[in-house]
């Protein structure tokens, strides 16, 4: 066995589990953007003020400042006000990587939501509450299910972007696939061509079969509507 392979095969379980914590960062991370999401975008598109301000403020300053910037001042900033009241222990590394990744996703997807929305026409709207339905009905019933299949390519682009930006963690000493790549680099620098071939073919086998399932799943909805 060279080299090559004897280090690659001595890399792989670590590999295995910088996936692993890169998923659970992502899945946990994106399902709070998608929820966070949608809260910005109904108060983005809310008559009142109070609710429409502070969304379009939030959404405005997340995605006019950078994530590493976010990041820092989550795990620093509110980390040293966490340990003036003996509460430290609550910002660590999955805390404020998994906060930072869904706070600032929440911003994107509220776009999403709200140009998903626009999408449908406004007259089906005014059809569906002039026969009587609610306003929450005409949301649940008329609006979102149609809005749905358009949305989901640009969710499916902004989770393959995540698994991308998920490495940001490392710089506060979390856990994730390039952390372990950077581990291992380090200790290995005369030969890194298995540790990045390992590396990449990891981030492609997490992200490929996405694309391919949210495909699947555009088409079914298209088709049932």
């Amino acid at each position: 066995m060279n080299p090559s392979e004897s280090l690659f095969l001595q890399a792989l379980p670590a590999f295995l589990l910088g996936a692993r914590d890169t998923i659970i960062y992502c899945v946990s991370s994106f399902a709070l953007a998608l929820l966070f999401g949608l809260i910005l975008a109904l108060m983005n598109s809310s008559r009142f003020v109070w609710l429409k301000a502070p969304a379009r403020i939030f959404i405005e300053v997340i995605r006019s400042t950078p994530i590493l910037a976010q990041m820092f001042l989550l795990y620093y900033g509110v980390g040293a006000v966490l340990a003036n009241v003996n509460l430290a222990y609550l910002d660590n590394a999955w805390v404020a990587g998994i906060a930072t990744l869904s706070l600032n996703y929440a911003a994107y997807e509220a776009e999403v939501y709200r140009a998903g929305f626009l999408s449908v026409d406004r007259g089906q709207t005014e059809a569906a509450l002039s026969l009587g339905l609610t306003s929450e009905q005409n949301f649940f019933r008329i609006v979102l299910p149609q809005a749905i299949p358009l949305m989901i390519p640009p969710f499916v682009n902004d989770f393959i972007y995540m698994l991308k930006d998920s490495a940001i963690v490392s710089v506060i000493s979390g856990t994730e696939l390039t952390s372990v790549l950077d581990y291992w680099s380090s200790r290995h620098g005369s030969n890194l061509f298995p540790l990045y071939l390992l590396a990449v073919g990891l981030y492609l086998i997490m992200s490929l079969p996405t694309s391919y399932v949210a495909r699947f799943f555009e088409r079914r909805l298209r088709a049932a509507l």
